[in-house]
């Protein structure tokens, strides 16, 4: 039969007396590092709030600090082209007219019963080139070929490749520029060389004395030309004019074509059509309102932490907030110092603040300073450049980059306040884990001593209430021996 502390003896629930001195005992030091943490925790939800809506804010001012917002086109093309813009050109006005398009050359077999027909062995020589054409034509039978360098390869043909299938993959395995590839044609399968890339210069050129693959050349060799496939397209330059101006390239992909403007020639056109090159004002535009609209949320969420009344205040009356505050306000809000600039304010541009801190931005009146002063506007977020006497060669004096190194106090990945911040919270959470295990520490020691002093009470007191049981059986015998005494007499 098991014993419970408490059953016998003093009759009193040990357990739950010792349960209730432990609790008083640990329970304020707990308490107290519950409030810590949930403290602590608050604090570090509000700095990475805070670091997060000045990550936003700095990133918004990407493209405004390095100038690239304000080079922004709007490129009305025609169907002939698709244009990329990959720097800073000129706006205005083009005409282009595409009288015919880059090709590749695509050479085919007869058609042959299956994939695995064997077609014969021997030896190929493949190339990838440029060739000459009788009386000065840009196709037909060559008068000479020359081989681009790296172009050029030996294929053997035997028991193990000389089927369709096998001349295919060799051909593809060479990797001189050409693709081998099967097509149905019908009931029959021919094989397709096709150059990978396009071009009067890369032509194909296959030849081979071995009569077995005759039916596989196309080729000037030995001083005459000699061909047995079909040349499904010929390899050409495209040809275009821009502004009148007579042009070719070997690819429809022409980089820097004009500067600063990447073309890629889709299709021949009929007559010359125009292309527009224009400030995309409405994306400058869209550009300055996206660091407004950041620096709106950063501004409401601020305050919201620093808001000793709203719940989410954790930063209330803290230093570092304060100072995020002024200095961020003081850069937006102030004079921007930049000589002979037209302007020097953010108000300057139609940008202005509200009594709560919150910007609003008038379209009607940033366009005007737009179309009035494009450079100065621009000047006026991204800075000056100077090409001497500098480290970086960069004068770091537009609004976007005084705004971008204010940020950059607070925020940088090393040196940042707020990631030290976080840093010294993260450890004194760390320290409060190690301060609960010494709570459970010092509540097993409690717990152990209080049972053993109740426990040694509890036998002491079944032990005098054994003697006091003896001591009673005694006297009530005592007492019965002597009344049978005096009924005896």
């Amino acid at each position: 039969m098991a014993i419970t502390l408490g059953t016998f003896g003093s009759g009193l629930d040990i357990e739950s007396i010792v349960k209730a001195l432990v609790d008083a005992d640990i329970a304020p030091k707990t308490n107290s590092l519950d409030r810590r943490e949930t403290g602590l925790k608050a604090e570090l939800s509000a700095v990475g709030s805070l670091k997060s809506v000045l990550s936003d804010l700095d990133k918004s001012l990407a493209d405004l600090g390095d100038g690239s917002a304000f080079d922004l086109l709007s490129i009305d093309t025609p169907a002939a082209v698709d244009i990329l813009q990959t720097g800073s050109p000129s706006v205005g006005q083009y005409s282009i007219e595409v009288d015919s398009l880059a090709a590749s050359q695509v050479l085919a077999t007869q058609g042959f019963t299956s994939s695995s027909t064997v077609v014969g062995s021997g030896t190929l020589s493949i190339s990838v080139g440029t060739p000459t054409y009788a009386n000065g034509a840009s196709s037909g039978n060559y008068t000479g070929f020359s081989a681009a360098s790296g172009k050029t390869a030996t294929i053997t043909l035997d028991s193990s490749n000389n089927t369709v299938s096998g001349i295919r993959d060799a051909v593809n395995a060479a990797k001189i520029g050409i693709t081998a590839s099967l097509v149905v044609d019908g009931s029959q399968t021919r094989l397709l060389f096709t150059a990978d890339d396009t071009g009067a210069a890369t032509a194909i050129s296959i030849t081979s004395s071995d009569a077995a693959l005759a039916q596989l050349t196309h080729g000037y060799s030995s001083g005459a030309f000699s061909s047995s496939l079909t040349e499904a397209r010929t390899p050409a330059d495209a040809s275009f004019k821009l502004n009148g101006l007579s042009l070719t390239n070997a690819s429809n992909n022409i980089t820097g074509l004009v500067d600063g403007l990447d073309f890629t020639l889709k299709k021949t056109t009929t007559s010359a059509e125009s292309i527009l090159i224009a400030k995309d004002t409405a994306g400058i535009e869209a550009k300055v309102k996206g660091f407004v609209d950041s620096y709106n949320t950063y501004q409401t969420t601020l305050s919201s932490l620093m808001d000793y009344q709203d719940a989410a205040g954790a930063l209330s009356g803290d230093s570092t907030a304060r100072r995020v505050q002024s200095a961020i306000r003081a850069q937006t809000t102030g004079v921007v110092a930049l000589a002979g600039n037209a302007f020097t304010a953010l108000s300057d541009l139609g940008v202005t603040s509200d009594q709560n801190g919150q910007l609003s931005l008038k379209s009607s009146d940033f366009q005007a300073a737009l179309s009035q002063n494009a450079d100065d506007l621009k000047t006026f977020f991204a800075g000056t450049t100077t090409i001497s006497g500098l480290s970086d060669n960069t004068d770091a004096t537009g609004l976007a980059d005084l705004l971008k190194t204010s940020i950059d106090t607070y925020i940088n990945s090393s040196t940042g306040m707020l990631i030290s911040r976080e840093n010294r919270i993260d450890a004194a959470i760390d320290d409060i884990a190690d301060d609960r295990l010494d709570v459970v520490a010092r509540m097993q020691s409690l717990e152990e001593r209080y049972t053993k002093q109740f426990t040694a009470m509890d036998t002491l007191v079944g032990q005098l209430q054994g003697t006091s049981d003896f001591l009673t059986n005694q006297m009530d015998a005592i007492k019965a021996a002597a009344n049978r005494e005096v009924g005896s007499k």
